[in-house]
């Protein structure tokens, strides 16, 4: 062999050629990459904002029953003479007074950014299965006690529960019935026999006295509650700096806590509008915050109250980059034809979230709802 045929050309690529391939690779791999990216961005987002109307509009759901429901099972007075002996948790605790339907206040201390802060009291706003049944009491033509469910969940012998005379007079509604106890165990035929209606001659057309389940074996107080406020514990990592969790907080019979159920992610603020009737026309003539129903008493917020309206100012996704937000305030309330605020609050976004606040995509959800059981 020659000496010069060692140093003759093979077949191949060069060390040079092949890093050459590589740095063109990657440039084009890149530009590929950043392609698809503004591709399946847009898609992420959306997909995102999808999963936030989606768990916002059941949480909304939630809230809605509870208004609707607000009220419901509550007595309006007390036998003649008898008194009460209950406790409930704070805020907003009225111990041994007849329920008030409907509570709250503003810029509250225990929400949120001095949200605002809602309480409902209801025999079914908590998710015992005893607190969602109710019924009747009355005896059939033999004078026997009947207990008709009215209700898909029937009453158990370990339930606690309330019994109410729904008229006693004119003019004299809801009676709470007592007998030692604000509430009867064992709301059967066999552990009604001191919470049924006299026998009478009548029978079985006599009275019919109503029976709502508040606990399945535990009682404190003859009523539940719930409360929604801004709860800045467990809040996702998606969220916006300085929002916290809408939540359903109910007040647990047992041991006066609550048990606490996250209804709105990423929420910023939260404000209550009441549409009052105070001069008896049966029509709305004046407009509230949640401040002003706790100055009311039970008897006066089940006659003016005739609308609750919610409004929660929340960010639909995550963080974007490529979206800006094009106000730093935004109307959390009530507004009129011209955008002009009539009740709420103006909440400044940029100096509560700060840094990166005009990259989420901000929105207010409202609500309006009429409660059916104050009457």
């Amino acid at each position: 062999m020659k000496k010069a045929d060692v140093f003759k050309k093979t077949n191949g690529f060069s060390l040079v050629e092949i890093l050459v391939y590589l740095v063109i690779l990657g440039i084009v791999m890149t530009a590929v990459f950043n392609a698809f990216m503004r591709i399946v961005q847009p898609t992420f987002q959306q997909a995102a904002i999808s999963e936030t109307k989606l768990e916002t509009g059941i949480g909304l759901d939630l809230l809605r029953t509870d208004l609707e429901h607000a009220g419901f099972g509550l007595f309006w007075q007390l036998p003649t003479g008898a008194g009460l002996n209950y406790g409930e948790p704070a805020p907003f605790n009225h111990p041994n007074e007849v329920p008030r339907a409907l509570e709250g206040a503003d810029n509250s201390a225990n929400s949120l950014n001095n949200a605002d802060y809602l309480v409902i009291r209801a025999t079914n706003v908590a998710r015992s299965g005893a607190s969602q049944a109710w019924g009747y009491v009355t005896r059939d033509a033999a004078h026997n006690i009947i207990v008709q469910p009215m209700a898909v969940d029937a009453f158990n012998n370990a339930d606690r529960a309330l019994v109410i005379r729904p008229e006693i007079a004119p003019g004299q509604y809801r009676q709470l019935i007592m007998n030692g106890n604000a509430w009867v165990v064992n709301p059967t035929s066999a552990g009604l026999t001191n919470f049924a209606p006299p026998p009478s001659p009548n029978d079985p057309n006599s009275d019919r006295y109503l029976i709502y389940g508040i606990d399945d074996a535990a009682a404190a107080r003859p009523f539940n509650r719930t409360d929604y406020y801004i709860n800045n514990a467990n809040v996702p990592a998606h969220c916006a700096p300085n929002t916290g969790v809408l939540v359903k907080a109910t007040a647990n019979q047992i041991d006066n806590n609550f048990t606490i159920l996250p209804i709105v992610d990423c929420v910023a603020d939260f404000q209550v509008v009441y549409h009052l009737d105070t001069d008896g026309d049966g029509g709305w003539d004046t407009r509230v915050d949640a401040g002003a129903v706790a100055g009311l008493n039970p008897q006066q917020i089940r006659d003016q109250v005739k609308e609750v309206r919610c409004y929660i100012l929340t960010h639909e996704g995550g963080l974007d980059t490529s979206y800006t937000h094009p106000n730093p305030t935004v109307n959390v309330g009530e507004v009129d034809a011209g955008g002009n605020l009539l009740a709420g609050r103006q909440f400044d976004i940029s100096a509560t979230i700060g840094g990166n606040w005009a990259n989420y995509r901000w929105k207010v959800y409202s609500l309006a709802v009429t409660p059916k059981n104050l009457k």
